[in-house]
């Protein structure tokens, strides 16, 4: 029986507040059967082990900008990559405090560049942030566990499965897929100072327009009432709900989903998704 797994991903040196929500899905029908906190050392073993028809969908960059590629592979001494495996290796061997230099001199020289599939969804979504460093430190922490998945047999589209027998791995991003589904994508998550309860009343806002009849996602959501409440509560656990709602919808019809094409004219676009990584979400509106 096919499984999704939605993961929140946290970058902290603490290693919290990695939040997993998992399910069955039947049809356009997802059953929500657990939502918790987990170390990352912990979440890497739980997907090694997890059966080909699973699909879990995560919320961090899977790649670097093609340029920014080059600059850490020519800082390991080696050639320049072509797709995510190679760049995964590379910073599986690198410490955190090395990437993190490398991204400062290549942003003061060359700026906050973007992965080319980004654009579709408005961004900006770089890796390379320098005003949140949080997106940094998950992508670094997110490919070291990419690379350990890979070397399990995990598929990673849009490379070629060639084969390979464990768990569908997706890159998404929770603000774009509310967005899709025409819910808030912002204002949920912090403390409002001025407005107690605030972020929690978003909360509920999502979640109802999650479980409506209605909603874009076409994926009719069935979550134990305990589960909402520590949604409500969590933004971190709303956003690996939602990262799971991603997930049914890829297993239901892959054909929702903007996928980088083969061939168009002087952008490569399957070539570049292959090396920085892609979002997995619903084709935007136009």
């Amino acid at each position: 029986m096919t499984k999704i797994i939605g993961v929140d991903y946290s970058g902290a040196k603490s290693d919290r507040d990695t939040w997993i929500t998992g399910g069955q899905p039947t049809g356009s029908v997802l059953t929500i059967d657990s939502c918790r906190s987990i170390n990352r050392q912990d979440l890497t073993e739980l997907l090694k082990h997890q059966p080909e028809d699973t699909v879990a969908v995560m919320d961090f960059p899977f790649g670097m900008p093609q340029d920014f590629s080059k600059v850490l592979a020519k800082d390991a001494g080696k050639d320049p990559v072509s797709q995510m495996p190679d760049l995964w290796s590379i910073t599986a061997e690198m410490d955190y405090g090395r990437f993190e230099d490398l991204r400062n001199s290549f942003v003061e020289h060359r700026g906050e560049m973007i992965r080319r599939g980004d654009a579709h969804f408005g961004g900006p979504f770089s890796p390379l942030h320098t005003t949140n460093p949080s997106m940094l430190q998950m992508t670094f922490h997110g490919m070291r566990m990419l690379h350990q998945l890979w070397q399990a047999g995990c598929s990673v589209p849009p490379l070629p499965v060639c084969g390979r027998k464990g768990a569908t791995l997706l890159e998404t991003m929770p603000g774009v897929l509310l967005r899709a589904f025409s819910l808030p994508a912002e204002s949920y998550k912090n403390k409002n100072k001025t407005n107690a309860g605030f972020p929690q009343r978003v909360r509920r806002r999502i979640l109802d327009g999650l479980k409506s009849e209605s909603c874009a996602s076409g994926i009719a959501l069935v979550i134990p009432g305990a589960i909402e409440e520590r949604c409500i509560n969590n933004h971190n656990a709303l956003d690996s709900l939602v990262a799971a709602v991603g997930a049914a919808m890829w297993v239901k019809d892959k054909a929702q989903f903007l996928i980088p094409r083969e061939r168009i004219p002087q952008s490569e676009e399957i070539q570049a998704a292959r090396l920085e990584g892609w979002i997995y979400a619903p084709m935007p509106k136009a």
